[in-house]
């Protein structure tokens, strides 16, 4: 008969506990990471545009001292752009590790929405805001375009992002990660369609900047109102990475991964458009369809329309 030591079983379950209570901290600073992207972009833009009002043009062009770097992201709110990018980066690591450690809260939650307010909604609308006002101290912008618009719109796009995750709160229930669709433009995707705009713009600025930049303010209000519209988008973490796929999403992504490589800018200004604009195409096709199908589909057996995640299939 094995003899079992009751001393060592204790101390073993009492410096398993300890490391699982250490290991909880990870999403929590995972999540404040993501919030201090956000912050650092804001700091970010601020300075760019100090540095342009102030007439040092060379030093508002000096970013990080190296020279990939500043040909990719030339300027302090291009680099802003940059760390929403990261930003989503650390939101999407957050609930991994969280799960992965059975450190799921509504604390982390809060915390979670807390953060993606700061990094998704109020540093694009700062991006923008800078990037038109930019613009019109080089009297690049038209008529139109003032600082006036430029506050309004990025004013429009925080009220809409807080809207949209307050409302996520409210119809997603603790641990309910699964969901393959969401009803409305997620933040991280509205935040990706305005930050992948403000990095571009910087790269063709000689050639479109100006149509770009003074579509700014139409484009960040768009943004913001299919963040509170009832248009269904895919999750593209849980309905596109995960599970067993077909070769040909492996063939599609190594082609993006290879163009976005040459292309970054632009690659990533597209992937951005083609998700934002997936979910009213989308909704449109369904619309055109005969009437016979969505009947059909209304009388399908009852065990599909049972599953809660059949019915955003």
């Amino acid at each position: 008969m094995k003899y079992v030591d009751d001393d060592v079983t204790d101390k073993r379950t009492a410096r398993r506990e300890r490391r699982l209570r250490t290991i909880a901290v990870l999403p929590t600073m995972l999540t404040l990471a993501n919030m201090l992207c956000g912050f650092a972009a804001i700091y970010l833009s601020m300075l760019g545009l100090i540095h342009v009002f102030t007439g040092v043009a060379a030093e508002a062009k000096t970013t990080l001292n190296n020279v990939f770097i500043e040909n990719l992201l030339p300027t302090y709110v291009s680099v802003g752009g940059f760390l929403i990018f990261l930003g989503m980066f650390f939101d999407g690591m957050d609930g991994r590790v969280a799960r992965m450690t059975t450190g799921t809260t509504n604390f982390g939650g809060q915390l979670d929405s807390l953060s993606d307010m700061v990094t998704f909604g109020v540093a694009p609308a700062m991006l923008v805001v800078v990037m038109v006002l930019t613009g019109a101290h080089e009297n690049l912008t038209g008529p139109f375009i003032t600082q006036r618009t430029a506050w309004v719109a990025g004013a429009i796009y925080v009220s809409c992002c807080g809207l949209r995750l307050a409302r996520f709160n409210v119809e997603h229930a603790e641990g309910d990660l699964k969901h393959t669709r969401f009803y409305g433009l997620p933040s991280p995707g509205a935040a990706a369609l305005v930050a992948s705009m403000v990095i571009l713009y910087e790269h063709v600025l000689d050639v479109r900047g100006v149509i770009l930049l003074n579509a700014m303010p139409l484009i960040t209000i768009l943004a913001g109102l299919l963040m509170v519209s009832r248009v269904q988008y895919v999750h593209v973490g849980n309905a596109y990475l995960r599970g067993r796929k077909p070769f040909g999403y492996v063939f599609i992504m190594v082609l993006v991964a290879g163009t976005f490589i040459a292309y970054p800018s632009p690659t990533l200004a597209c992937v951005t458009a083609i998700y934002v604009l997936s979910g009213p195409l989308r909704g449109m096709f369904k619309r055109s369809q005969p009437k016979t199908a969505t009947h059909s589909a209304q009388t399908a057996p009852s065990s599909t329309a049972t599953n809660p995640e059949s019915k955003e299939a």
